[in-house]
C-alpha cells in the first residue's frame, strides 16, 4: 500500500512545530545572553588607552651660597725693618723684623692677617716652640713686628716670606736676611730698610719699644737702636699692639 504523500507532508509540518518551536524560542531568550556576555568579554579584551604621561615632579631648589669673590693682589708689603739685615747668632742678637701692610691707595690696612715664614732648611730661624711661621694682625698704622724668634746656628743668607690678606685682598713680600758670627754691635740690623728707616719712622722709639716684647729679638732692637740714638725712652718700656676692628682707612 503506498503511502499517502499529503498525510507525509502533513506529518512532517507536525514535527516541525513540536520541535523547532520551543528550539526557537530557547534561541530568541539566548541569543541576546550571549550577545551581552560577548560584549563584555571584547571589551575586557581591548587594549586599555594609556594614561596620560605625567609632568616631572620638580627637584626642591636649594638655596646657593654666594660666589666667593676673587682674590685680587692689590697689597702692598713693605719691609721696614730686617731687609738684608744681619743677626748675631753668636751673641744670640737678632735685628728687627717689621713690615708695612698699605692698600692700592697706599693707605694703612688695619687688621690685615700677616704671615712670617722663615725657611725649613739651611740658614733659618725660628718662632717659639721650634716653629717656622708666626700670625699676626697689622694695627691702627698697618704695621705688625715679628715677636719672639731665634735664628738658627747655621750662618749664611736666607728669605723671610711674608704675606698678609685681607678680605679678598692678598700681598706679599720676600725679607733677605743673613746670620752671622761675631757680628760688630754697629752691624746688627744694619741693612736696606734700616737705611730708609726714617721715611718710616723707624728711629723713633716706638719701633724699638714694640720689639722690646719680641722676646730675643729684642736684644738686638735694643742695640740697633741704641747705637744710633734712637729714640730717649728706657729700656724697660714696652708697647703692647692692640688692633682694632677691621677697617681700611688713614692711620689714626
Amino acid at each position: 500500500m503506498n503511502p499517502d504523500p499529503m498525510k507525509i507532508l502533513e506529518s512532517l509540518k507536525q514535527m516541525v512545530r513540536v520541535v523547532l518551536a520551543p528550539l526557537l524560542c530557547v534561541l530568541l531568550v539566548v541569543i541576546p545572553v550571549l550577545a551581552r556576555d560577548g560584549e563584555s568579554v571584547l571589551a575586557q579584551a581591548a587594549p586599555q588607552p594609556a594614561a596620560p604621561p605625567q609632568a616631572p615632579t620638580p627637584a626642591p631648589t636649594q638655596a646657593t651660597a654666594p660666589a666667593a669673590l676673587p682674590t685680587v693682589e692689590d697689597l702692598k708689603v713693605l719691609a721696614l725693618a730686617g731687609k738684608d739685615e744681619v743677626n748675631d747668632i753668636q751673641r744670640r742678637v737678632m735685628a728687627p723684623l717689621v713690615v708695612e701692610v698699605l692698600d692700592q691707595n697706599d693707605r694703612p690696612v688695619q687688621n690685615a692677617e700677616v704671615v712670617f715664614r722663615f725657611p725649613l732648611q739651611g740658614p733659618s730661624a725660628t718662632f717659639a716652640g721650634g716653629k717656622t711661621t708666626l700670625t699676626a694682625h697689622t694695627n691702627g698704622q698697618g704695621q705688625v713686628a715679628a715677636m719672639n724668634w731665634m735664628a738658627n746656628n747655621e750662618t749664611g743668607r736666607f728669605d723671610v716670606h711674608v704675606s698678609a690678606s685681607y678680605g679678598n685682598e692678598v700681598g706679599s713680600v720676600i725679607i733677605p736676611m743673613s746670620n752671622a758670627n761675631n757680628v760688630p754691635a754697629s752691624k746688627v740690623g744694619v741693612g736696606a730698610s734700616a737705611a730708609s728707616g726714617k721715611k718710616h719712622g723707624l728711629l723713633s722709639s716706638k719701633w724699638a719699644k714694640i720689639a722690646l716684647i719680641g722676646g730675643a729679638a729684642a736684644v738686638g732692637v735694643g742695640i740697633y737702636f741704641a747705637t744710633r740714638g734712637g729714640g730717649s725712652k728706657t729700656a724697660g718700656s714696652t708697647v703692647t699692639i692692640t688692633p682694632g676692628s677691621p677697617s681700611v682707612g688713614g692711620p689714626h
